[in-house]
């Protein structure tokens, strides 16, 4: 074990080193700000039980991946609220633009 301050790769000092089986294990890297679902690209926060979303589908993007993602980021949402939020989502062809709709259920 090497025992010194250095920087890592974001300049951060370290204060022990140890390189066991090819791999460094460091000490004192803190641990950095949890920004998952901090903000979401859609505006789910803001619907209302019966309210409704359309999201065209980009040139290029595929409908069931579009349709996967927003199930899952409207299953991700929903889970985190209390009472759990429910939405449903349609593939749907609205003044000629091709996209999901997302509504949400309660």
């Amino acid at each position: 074990m090497r025992s010194h301050e250095y920087l890592h790769n974001n300049d951060l000092p370290v204060e022990e080193i140890q390189e066991v089986d090819g791999f460094v294990i460091e000490q004192g890297v803190p641990l950095p700000e949890d920004t998952r679902g901090a903000q979401t690209r859609y505006p789910f926060s803001q619907m209302g039980a019966g309210d409704s979303i359309f999201i065209p589908m980009k040139e290029g993007d595929d409908s069931k991946r579009m349709k996967n993602r927003l199930s899952q980021a409207t299953r991700t949402y929903g889970k985190k609220q209390q009472p759990e939020w429910h939405f449903v989502l349609r593939y749907r062809l609205e003044n000629e633009v091709s996209g999901v709709r997302v509504w949400r259920k309660d």
